[in-house]
């Protein structure tokens, strides 16, 4: 028999719109439970997704990885692993990762890097509540997604200082549109301000190749800072 079941027809359909639209935690689990098994081959593939290379990058071009990490990575909403595999192939020993959804948990388990799981340990997670993870675990935290579709703001970041180590390096990528819609930019600088973070700077990258400039949906700001 040919032809796509109703449920890849539906799968493959989901794109930009449907994320965007997303109201909070149970929308969320509903449209990555359907997208799951298409995300990579064919939404990233197709609109020629480069954020994970960038949020990857932008976490390991500081010192703290050239000097060595002294303990773990979290990778937050980190989907299908595309973060992970990126932070991998750049040296990241440890990493773990956390999302809302346990079918694209799924597809990040089976990620492989020189012969072994790419990630140490996968959590089903909600950042609109506390994490349930211990405080000071992590020497760095990444995000390619979780700040994109704009249903989570930056009161999120709270819970993520909390479970990161004091030193550890952040790299989180914030949908350019949803960074100037709900404050992030301030949010971030009050912290700094505050003595919560320092060394905050921010990152201009396209989400997709060839990004309209025009269109900020289709970029990231990504906060580099260091957790004090």
């Amino acid at each position: 028999m040919t032809g796509q079941s109703a449920t890849d027809s539906a799968a493959t359909s989901i794109g930009l719109d449907d994320a965007y639209a997303v109201d909070g935690p149970e929308d969320n689990r509903k449209l990555y439970a359907s997208w799951a098994e298409t995300y990579e081959s064919v939404f990233l593939a197709e609109n020629d997704y480069e954020y994970h290379l960038h949020v990857a990058a932008a976490f390991c071009g500081g010192e703290n990885l050239r000097n060595g990490l002294d303990g773990p990575v979290l990778d937050v909403g980190c989907g299908t692993g595309v973060v992970g595999a990126e932070l991998a192939r750049l040296g990241v020993g440890v990493i773990d990762g956390i999302d809302i959804s346990p079918e694209m948990l799924a597809k990040a388990a089976a990620k492989m890097h020189e012969g072994r799981a790419t990630y140490r340990q996968l959590f089903e997670a909600d950042l609109t509540g506390r994490l349930d993870l211990g405080s000071d675990a992590y020497a760095g935290i990444v995000s390619a997604g979780a700040f994109t579709h704009g249903h989570l703001g930056p009161e999120s970041v709270i819970e993520l200082l909390r479970v990161a180590q004091p030193g550890a390096r952040c790299s989180l990528g914030i949908n350019s549109a949803h960074f100037v819609e709900v404050g992030f930019g301030d949010w971030l600088l009050q912290r700094q301000s505050s003595g919560q973070i320092s060394g905050l700077d921010f990152e201009l990258h396209p989400i997709y190749g060839g990004a309209d400039p025009d269109d900020p949906d289709r970029w990231t700001r990504i906060a580099v800072f260091t957790v004090a």
